[in-house]
């Protein structure tokens, strides 16, 4: 018997083939087909959520792999960028400081999902995006001020949630 809770998984797992494959076509200059990929990587985003939702699915460590992935492709994507010289390398920097504060303090049962962060992973596929179709220096400056505009408040939001929980706590 095949257990459904498997394809939702395997669409995330496809984020983690695009991402390689994005990173060599960047570097090879086949731009339209890193906007391919890239597509291809944000379909599947949406689709495995939707899947494992409408399948009844859901589970803790599925979400995890869902951010998990999300945080390899943009990764990937980023560094794609910084070898080409898009972008700085500190953004990596910020990114994975992002990614950690997420899973510190989520803890390992269920990932908590502050108002602001919820869409910072969002945010950073929008960014890869528009630094692929407009690859002008000051979109990408804009982009990357947004950025860490966008950080500190999902900062902000979960030092609140944070501190909320450790109020119901005691």
């Amino acid at each position: 018997m095949f257990n459904k809770s498997f394809i939702p998984s395997g669409i995330t797992s496809l984020r983690l083939i695009a991402a390689p494959i994005f990173f060599y076509t960047i570097l090879s200059e086949l731009y339209l087909f890193s906007l391919m990929v890239f597509v291809f990587a944000c379909a599947t985003d949406l689709l495995d959520g939707y899947i494992a939702r409408r399948t009844d699915s859901t589970s803790n460590i599925g979400a995890y792999l869902d951010v998990t992935a999300d945080f390899i492709l943009i990764v990937v994507c980023f560094l794609a960028y910084i070898i080409i010289g898009w972008y700085d390398p500190l953004i990596l920097v910020l990114i994975t400081m992002m990614f950690a504060l997420f899973v510190v303090t989520s803890g390992l049962k269920t990932p908590v999902y502050d108002p602001v962060g919820k869409y910072l992973g969002a945010f950073l596929m929008l960014t890869i995006l528009l630094s692929l179709l407009f690859p002008e220096q000051v979109l990408r400056q804009l982009l990357i001020i947004l950025l860490a505009l966008f950080s500190l408040a999902s900062i902000i939001s979960r030092l609140f949630i944070f501190l909320r929980r450790y109020n119901a706590s005691s």
